[in-house]
């Protein structure tokens, strides 16, 4: 089978979604003829991807499969106007290479959460004899809309008549968030629909023993859907506390946060910037607690962030403020704290009692090094999605 994947974040790219893009392209290139239309690493700058670490896999480094889009509009510009014209650009060219090349491939397989990718390569005249997936990783326009500073309201009814036509537009959907299921089908009943969570790759997997000076971690970014001001509230309830907090951040708010953490002197609170992935899972590793949190909104408190398998995967409990799917896995498999919009009290004394409880802790790490082996590891759940993009019987 030969398949096109479509996606605008992919390695050497720090965040979920370009390692996400990543480890599909790695796992299905092992069985099928796979190339990866993409830009050039941007996120969240350019130019940290000048230094050599982040170009860790030879693999894909030395692949000739990768093709990247040169790009004349900056996509991290802060100007929503430039945004918008990255994002044409982008379209443009992905629409003109899906209309000229979409007849060499069996499968094209686009992913969100930027939605002009898949609108430009799924909105022409189609090739009838190549399959067209969408990959769901957010709501769009819904996420969009419940962003501070972005104001859609004159557009949304547009817009989400464009998404449920993308959904029609395609064969097949898959999401990496079970809670997202329920909303598709009511847009397009009838549409098959995997879901395929974020996970690990075996030679990933590590774990180590939890450290005796008892620490919560953060990881990631620090822009529109975090809550930043709970974010804060977390620091000074653990500087209180007296518990170490470390912070790993990248994005539009994280020197914002930085500024704000070396103006308060925090002792138990300390902030780095980002780091590479395999960095960040030795950080990870060696902490006692993962914290995860998103806004109060109905569309980020149910979604699975990548942070929380991180944490689940390394074997480290999670603590976080999100509901539906992500708070019944964590309490369910008994691998942490979640509780759907925590306070910032809340989530600190679930810390606490963690702190407090060594059987706890303990039980806690056991349980998650057993849901990573049933639910996140890619050499097991590409198998699903082969299933699944080949018509294949699958478990849903």
């Amino acid at each position: 089978m030969k398949i096109l994947m479509i996606t605008q974040n992919f390695y050497p790219e720090i965040g979920s979604g370009a390692n996400r893009l990543k480890n599909l392209y790695i796992q299905l290139a092992k069985k099928h003829d796979v190339e990866v239309l993409t830009t050039n690493p941007a996120y969240p700058n350019a130019k940290m991807y000048e230094e050599d670490k982040y170009w860790s896999s030879e693999e894909i480094n030395n692949s000739k499969d990768i093709m990247r889009l040169k790009m004349r509009t900056d996509k991290q510009s802060k100007s929503m106007a430039f945004r918008l014209m990255y994002y044409f650009e982008l379209a443009y060219k992905v629409r003109v290479y899906v209309k000229k090349y979409q007849h060499l491939y069996d499968t094209i397989y686009v992913t969100t959460p930027n939605i002009f990718i898949p609108w430009a390569a799924f909105f022409q005249k189609r090739d009838k004899d190549v399959k067209r997936i969408l990959e769901v990783r957010d709501l769009w326009p819904d996420s969009v809309r419940d962003v501070e500073k972005m104001n859609i309201n004159l557009f949304y009814p547009v817009l989400k008549f464009m998404e449920k036509m993308l959904y029609k537009q395609s064969d097949k959907i898959v999401i990496n968030n079970e809670g997202f299921r329920n909303y598709i089908k009511k847009m397009t009943k009838n549409k098959s629909v995997l879901f395929l969570p974020n996970a690990f790759t075996e030679s990933e997997v590590e774990f180590e023993q939890a450290p005796d000076d008892f620490r919560v971690i953060y990881t990631g970014n620090i822009g529109f859907a975090q809550s930043y001001e709970k974010l804060q509230e977390m620091a000074h309830k653990l500087e209180e506390n007296k518990i170490n907090f470390k912070i790993i951040g990248y994005g539009m708010n994280a020197h914002l946060f930085q500024s704000y953490i070396e103006y308060k002197d925090f002792k138990y609170v300390t902030f780095e910037e980002e780091k590479t992935r395999e960095e960040c899972l030795i950080e990870i590793r060696n902490s006692n607690i993962q914290l995860s949190i998103l806004k109060d909104s109905e569309i980020f408190l149910n979604v699975l962030p990548g942070k929380v398998i991180d944490g689940i995967a390394s074997g480290v409990p999670v603590v976080t403020n999100l509901g539906g799917y992500t708070s019944d896995l964590i309490n369910s498999y008994d691998v942490g704290y979640a509780k759907e919009k925590a306070t910032a009290e809340e989530l600190t004394e679930a810390i606490k009692k963690v702190k407090l409880d060594d059987e706890l802790e303990a039980r806690l790490r056991k349980n998650s090094k057993h849901l990573l082996k049933s639910h996140f590891l890619w050499e097991a759940n590409i198998e699903k999605l082969e299933d699944f993009i080949s018509d294949k019987e699958f478990k849903r």
